[in-house]
């Protein structure tokens, strides 16, 4: 088995965990968190670039994957403002996909990046809120989007809920959207509970005031 038949048998099972962690645990690892966004953006532009590049060579796309991944989620960790507009920008690029699969349209490049530049602001003005959010759905879409991919039988191509196979119809995308809506509000409120008890508990251990 070569290096790019490999990967992308990993790809849908390794969405999944990693889904799951960062869907529910997100903002409490919140550096982990970035790092694995940051791998996700930047591996999936890398990738788009080496094919650019070299149009049907796997290896230099998984190749510019990898460099580019690496990088990105350094740039994440290290630049923690910049982590936060791309945790934002990322759920923003994937509401929109969603509309889009929902409306059974072809994304649209520009509007993908105006959503993605509208929630990446607002990151950054709502942190806390943000990060939660912009956590749990991200989560929850590689989840869906994951077990989609394993449902589906696709081997390539981008993780995607319209990316399916020729001629495939039925319900499943529309089941997958439903899954990463639902997903999404469990991990919201599930962070949520994480967060109040954590604040509570350091409350409660604090000194009182003399």
């Amino acid at each position: 088995m070569n290096a790019t038949a490999w990967a992308d048998q990993i790809t849908a099972p390794l969405a999944v965990a990693v889904g799951v962690l960062i869907c529910f645990f997100g903002y409490r690892i919140l550096k982990l968190s970035l790092a694995l966004i940051g791998f996700i953006g930047g591996a999936a532009g890398g990738s788009a670039v080496g094919l650019s590049f070299a149009p049907g060579n796997n290896v230099i796309a998984l190749v510019c994957a990898i460099i580019a991944g690496v990088l990105g989620a350094v740039l994440c960790v290290w630049l923690f403002f910049l982590g936060v507009f791309f945790l934002g920008a990322s759920t923003g690029a994937i509401v929109a996909a969603a509309f889009f699969s929902m409306s059974g349209n072809q994304s649209q490049s520009i509007l993908l990046l105006a959503f993605a530049g509208v929630f990446g602001v607002i990151a950054l003005v709502l942190q806390k809120f943000m990060i939660i959010l912009s956590t749990a759905f991200s989560g929850s879409y590689l989840v869906a989007a994951g077990i989609l991919r394993l449902l589906t039988g696709v081997q390539n191509g981008p993780l995607w809920f319209d990316h399916l196979p020729a001629g495939s119809v039925g319900i499943v995308p529309y089941v997958a959207l439903v899954c990463w809506v639902v997903l999404g509000i469990i991990g919201v409120s599930f962070q949520y509970r994480g967060v109040r008890t954590r604040e509570e508990a350091v409350r409660h251990e604090a000194p009182p005031s003399a």
